[in-house]
Order: C-alpha cells, then structure tokens, then sequence
C-alpha cells in the first residue's frame, strides 16, 4: 500500500469515527437518522406508553394523538367518536429548544385556559418518539408512535 492511500484511509476512518459518534444526540438515539429532526418529530403521534413517576397511565390516553405540523402548529384529538377523530381537546403551538434537545408544546383551549409543557427529548427516530418532563415532582413519559 503506497503512502498516500494510507493517508487517505486513515483520514476517511477518523471521519467516519467523528461523524458516528457525534449523530447520537438522544440518549435513547439514534445514532444515525437520513430524516431532519424536524422530518422526525412533525406527524401525528399516538400514545404508546404514557408514566408517572413509572406508573403505567397509558390506558387514559387511549385512542388519543398528538399532531405536529411542520408550520408549528399543535392539534391534540382527544377521542374516537363512532366513526371520525373528533378534535375536541386543546390546539396550540410546538417549537424546539436547547439546540433541538427539547420541544416546548403550548396548548390553549379558548381564551381562558392555556398552559405550556416543555419536554426533554430521549428519542427521535422517525417512527419513534419519547418525550420527557418532571411536573409538581413527577416524571412523566410519553413514548409516541407515528401513524
């Protein structure tokens, strides 16, 4: 092997070491994504484990969503109605924060109810998201799934 392709290699290695070991943001990954975050995150969420402080609350989320839009936009369906979503819960904005280390969700219902979340995000794979945030002590988890 002649010097200068051992070089190269060697270069092309090093690379590849940086760029894997910087991709894992999240602390449940992935290390390696070919979507934007945005791409990731933006859809309509469906709850499939929902915690407090490791108490399993998911069935009080059943046949509920969470839908992101990429215009920022937040749309929470609350229930199944015979044969339509019906959208009767709160709507609301999203954004990132922290360099995309977390998302803040503001919801509202009319003018006199309105309140903000922001969640640490563990994962965002494109199919996959799990969400984060301690509330009067508690920590709650979501982990959502994309239709």
């Amino acid at each position: 092997m002649s010097k200068s392709i051992k070089i190269t290699t060697g270069i092309l290695l090093l690379a590849l070491l940086a760029i894997t070991t910087s991709c894992k943001k999240y602390e449940d990954g992935p290390w390696f994504s070919i979507y934007s975050k945005n791409e990731r995150v933006t859809g309509k969420w469906f709850f499939q484990r929902v915690t407090e402080d490791g108490v399993n609350m998911t069935a009080d989320y059943a046949n509920q969503s969470v839908e992101l839009t990429k215009s920022g936009h937040l749309i929470w369906v609350q229930g199944y109605n015979e044969s339509y979503w019906d959208t009767y819960g709160p709507v609301g904005t999203w954004s990132f924060m922290d360099n995309k280390n977390r998302i803040e969700m503001y919801f509202f219902y009319d003018v006199t109810e309105e309140f903000t979340y922001i969640w640490d995000i563990t994962r965002m794979a494109y199919g996959d998201l799990r969400l984060a945030r301690y509330e009067d002590g508690k920590k709650i988890e979501w982990r959502l799934w994309k239709y």
